[in-house]
């Protein structure tokens, strides 16, 4: 396998497989940060049985037409069917038990280089974080299928290659 290299450029970053046999860039995803010149909105999140709940301000906002959801290809994504958006851990607030709560439960696999969280009750899985120093630092990808009121089939996606991550 051949490696990966990010190019920093906003307001997201290319990514280019340097693997002959597939020669393609790769857009990898924008990340939501607060922002008081966009316009953003407010969205209810939470696990299915709602021992989790936050609230997630993007801006753009998810139906604006600059903004989009990562379908992931790595194999827990394509498995559970995630659809993420990659958020400045700033534009989370968690109304009770947080990511250090005991009702969360973690989970690595691979390179070990991303941690999953999911509810330790209900099983959704909410977001994960890169534990990996200069990759993606402070930003949290979020699984919008979480999010209350959001018809995911009316979000544009954008495929990312996380299997070669």
């Amino acid at each position: 396998m051949y490696p990966i290299y990010f190019l920093p450029l906003h307001p997201f970053s290319i990514a280019i497989n340097l693997d002959s046999r597939r020669k393609q860039d790769v857009q990898y995803p924008m990340v939501h940060a607060m922002s008081t010149d966009k316009k953003s909105q407010r969205y209810q999140a939470s696990c299915h049985c709602q021992s989790i709940r936050y609230t997630v301000t993007l801006a753009p906002p998810l139906h604006d037409p600059d903004s989009w959801v990562v379908e992931c290809n790595c194999s827990i994504c394509a498995r559970n069917g995630h659809l993420n958006v990659y958020v400045q851990s700033a534009c989370i607030q968690f109304d009770g038990a947080d990511l250090s709560s005991s009702l969360v439960e973690k989970y690595r696999f691979g390179k070990g280089r991303v941690q999953h969280y999911f509810c330790s009750r209900c099983g959704s899985s909410l977001m994960a974080e890169s534990v990996e120093p200069g990759f993606y630092d402070g930003v949290k990808a979020l699984n919008v299928r979480m999010f209350q009121g959001v018809d995911v089939r009316t979000l544009q996606r954008r495929e990312v290659d996380g299997r070669s991550l």
